[in-house]
């Protein structure tokens, strides 16, 4: 809310707070202003009135964070830095120059002055309307910003954490050239399609293979599609063969992937990835996939998600083995746990 002088006020306005007159209430607190009653206060010598502004209006979790300041410069900056990330990698790969790590860091850091905490960022990740005609590169992007709010949230040290978020901004640079309607595709692929994207580790690899990148993020780029289970690819890798970095980044990739709106599909819910992440356990290293799971599961107390069924709950607690499936409660107070009704899916967060 703000304080505005009777000057300021304008049609629509609503009072954030009562209107007293020698201790009587004159216009009480939500009254929508009008020319009449403008013209009241006037008469009155009122000179300052509280207002409610954008955010004071929003009644959810996300539309608070909509129209929250740092999410604004988050999405302003986040514009920005896509367009200089993007050209430095059509450089990279149409001229060969080479980016020096500090550059790609200097956008992280500048991206990451904008929110002050993990779950902050995955509010304004589900909450960025993506670029469709820049999808690969903001895929890439926002990986790198996870990434950093992963390291954070593990201690991981300084050097290794900026390693791992440099990967992020490479690792798919082998869907860089591909067909962008066939990446892209708002239906299944056909048989013939999907192999050629399974090509981009490859593809991928060969960019930046004669390069002075460290040899991490080269395996970043070469492994981040091999699961734990053998049945990644482009050569079917298990367990602890996979590097390190690529164990995360398969972590960060699935992340990111679901929680960006698509032109057939809106974005999963950090909830909803949970609960794909439980369902397909075996693809991940799970000694660094369950602490990053329950970091996002505690960010999601609070939140207000959307069921199957239309109703609209506050989520109240996180179980510890089944994070997808919380305690809930609603306006009216009652208490619901989702482990008990199978039949209820979260279908968006509010």
């Amino acid at each position: 809310m703000k304080s505005v002088t009777i000057n300021e006020l304008v049609p629509g306005m609503i009072l954030g707070e009562d209107i007293l007159y020698e201790d009587e209430i004159l216009y009480p607190k939500n009254t929508v202003l009008n020319e009449v009653v403008i013209k009241g206060l006037a008469r009155y010598s009122i000179e300052n009135a509280i207002v409610k502004e954008e955010i004071d209006l929003a009644a959810t979790h996300n539309e608070r964070v909509r129209f929250n300041d740092d999410f604004k410069l988050f999405a302003e900056k986040h514009s920005k830095n896509l367009f200089v990330y993007k050209r430095l990698m059509q450089n990279f790969i149409n001229k060969k120059q080479q980016i020096p790590d500090s550059t790609l860091l200097a956008i992280y850091k500048d991206m990451a002055s904008t929110y002050s905490y993990g779950s902050e960022l995955l509010d304004f990740l589900y909450n960025l309307v993506p670029n469709e005609d820049e999808l690969t590169y903001t895929h890439c992007l926002n990986s790198a910003l996870l990434a950093g709010t992963f390291a954070d949230w593990i201690t991981m040290p300084k050097p290794q954490a900026e390693q791992l978020i440099l990967s992020c901004f490479y690792y798919d640079i082998g869907k860089l050239n591909l067909p962008y309607e066939i990446l892209w595709k708002a239906g299944k692929l056909t048989e013939e399609e999907f192999t050629l994207v399974k090509k981009h580790p490859v593809i991928g690899y060969a960019l930046i293979k004669q390069t002075t990148l460290d040899e991490r993020i080269k395996n970043a780029v070469i492994m981040h599609h091999e699961r734990m289970d053998g049945t990644g690819y482009p050569y079917h890798m298990k367990g602890n063969h996979i590097d390190l970095y690529a164990r995360y980044i398969a972590i960060i990739d699935t992340y990111i992937a679901m929680a960006s709106p698509r032109s057939y599909r809106e974005a999963l819910t950090p909830l909803q990835i949970l609960g794909y992440f439980e369902r397909n356990m075996k693809d991940y290293d799970t000694e660094l996939l369950l602490p990053l799971m329950k970091r996002i599961g505690d960010a999601q107390i609070g939140t207000t998600v959307q069921l199957s069924d239309d109703s609209v709950w506050e989520v109240v607690i996180i179980h510890p083995a089944n994070k997808s499936r919380p305690i809930l409660k609603n306006d009216n107070s009652e208490v619901m746990d989702l482990l008990e009704h199978p039949e209820l899916q979260i279908v968006k967060s509010l």
